[in-house]
């Protein structure tokens, strides 16, 4: 009877751990702490600043994630302002300077900001590096000139991100990295593919915003081929949306002061979401989608970067 009673025990002991065997080899390993900067926005576009933690799931490869915790994100902000001083921004540049006025007036005491102006390739110039001195940035506006030439809009982003992401780097604070470009998006003579540069916004963690001023681009379209105005603001979304910014395409000044002021809300409003990663084997990109569930059935929508580079 005894002997029976070991060999029952042996028998349990040798299920027990055969079955944690099995569910180890079925059990993904953890994966990664991921952190992302969020806008919501109401039903107007506007952007919001309050939210409850049970209001947001997050879903990575489809598969719905732990979220950690979501709070205000008050960190301080490297900015770079990307003015395209092409000729084809000649009639809007008096407010698109105003423009770029509305965010440095509007810098927080810990902002710092970098005033960059690019027309092509070998003419993106930086009129003030990144300071906290008011006077000194709104000197620099003073000091950009239309030029003749052809727009190079993705390598001014390349270098404007850039810029931001080694700044923040040799700091080692932990800033957030924004560029705020303004331009019509035509881009002509850049060096740079687009797939470069996205590779690049999304290694290094760099928020776009972008001031489309696409209203005197041509819009006549082909069988073949879509518009300059097409192609600008195809750009220009793809850039913006990679990073988790976003894209306005003001008509007039009164629109783009507007817009200027939209994007220094979703600067000040935005949210830092935390979220436990349950996938700690798959390597590559991996897609990452925000929803918002509202418990008294409000509108809203989450703005966040659709994915990361494990």
């Amino acid at each position: 009877m005894r002997n029976d009673k070991k060999a029952i025990l042996a028998l349990t002991l040798v299920s027990l751990i055969l079955g944690s065997a099995v569910f180890a080899q079925d059990a993904k390993p953890a994966g990664p702490t991921v952190e992302l900067s969020l806008i919501v926005t109401d039903s107007a576009k506007k952007s919001i600043d309050k939210i409850q933690k049970e209001d947001v799931h997050v879903f990575e490869d489809k598969v719905e994630q732990t979220v950690l915790g979501i709070e205000r994100d008050r960190r301080p902000v490297d900015c770079v302002i990307a003015i395209d001083s092409s000729n084809s921004l000649r009639r809007l540049m008096p407010t698109t300077l105003e423009a770029a006025k509305v965010i440095i007036v509007n810098r927080r005491p810990d902002d710092e900001i970098l005033v960059m102006r690019f027309i092509s390739s070998d003419k993106i110039e930086k009129m003030v590096g990144f300071t906290g001195d008011d006077r000194a940035l709104l000197t620099a506006l003073t000091q950009v000139r239309i030029e003749g030439g052809q727009s190079a809009v993705i390598d001014a982003l390349y270098i404007a991100a850039s810029d931001a992401f080694i700044d923040a780097k040799k700091t080692g604070k932990d800033r957030r990295k924004v560029v705020v470009i303004i331009t019509d998006g035509e881009d002509r003579n850049s060096q740079f593919k687009q797939e470069a540069l996205i590779k690049m916004l999304r290694q290094s963690d760099v928020q776009v915003f972008a001031l489309g001023l696409i209203s005197d681009l041509d819009n006549e379209s082909g069988l073949m081929r879509r518009s300059p105005r097409e192609k600008a603001e195809k750009l220009l979304q793809t850039v913006t949306s990679e990073t988790g910014g976003r894209v306005f395409f003001p008509r007039n000044k009164t629109e783009i002061i507007d817009s200027m002021a939209q994007i220094i809300a979703d600067l000040r409003g935005q949210f830092r979401l935390t979220y436990q990663s349950s996938n700690g084997a798959t390597k590559g990109f991996r897609t990452v989608e925000v929803k918002l569930v509202s418990a008294n059935g409000e509108k809203r929508n989450a703005i966040a970067r659709p994915g990361y580079e494990k």
